[in-house]
């Protein structure tokens, strides 16, 4: 394919058919991306690491010369690739390389959780353990103060980011 650029194409995944994807793919000889982040969450008795997609239902595709498109459109659990009208866009190696980079974050700090103002959490532990609040600040890495309901009343105070996840 003649008009096709180097650097990588977005492929769009069937949901839960990631590894069938990236496995099917590999086998064909291309280079896939499934960018991970890797988080740790508190459950009843120990601290997990969980894996979840960067972009969940897409991956990358990296585009190389005389890369044939419908084998990649056939392939088991991927939907198509992404294009705009007959134009398929194409990342920079540094679009990737920067995904890489907060992938290998995740991995080295997955207690790392950024939190925005305005996103609901769940509190996990403590006295108000299951109770849900708003983030209406970040104090530091570690801190936030959160918005909760209390008695029908709203309530303001900072709490450690390992007590709390996204909700």
């Amino acid at each position: 394919m003649s008009s096709l650029q180097f650097g990588w194409l977005v492929l769009n995944i069937k949901p839960k058919e990631g590894k069938r994807a990236e496995e099917n793919l590999l086998n064909q000889g291309y280079e896939p991306y499934f960018p991970v982040l890797h988080s740790s969450q508190l459950s009843k008795t120990k601290t997990v690491i969980k894996k979840q997609a960067m972009f969940p239902g897409y991956a990358f595709l990296k585009s190389e010369p005389n890369l044939e498109i419908k084998p990649v459109r056939s392939t088991r659990g991927v939907i198509k690739i992404i294009r705009f009208g007959d134009k398929y866009p194409v990342l920079d190696n540094q679009v990737i390389q920067s995904f890489k980079e907060v992938e290998l974050e995740s991995i080295n700090n997955p207690n790392k959780e950024s939190y925005r103002i305005g996103e609901f959490i769940e509190i996990l532990t403590g006295p108000l353990k299951d109770q849900e609040a708003i983030i209406t600040a970040t104090i530091s890495e570690q801190r936030v103060e959160i918005l909760f309901s209390l008695l029908n009343r709203a309530h303001t105070i900072q709490v450690d980011t390992s007590i709390i996840s996204k909700k």
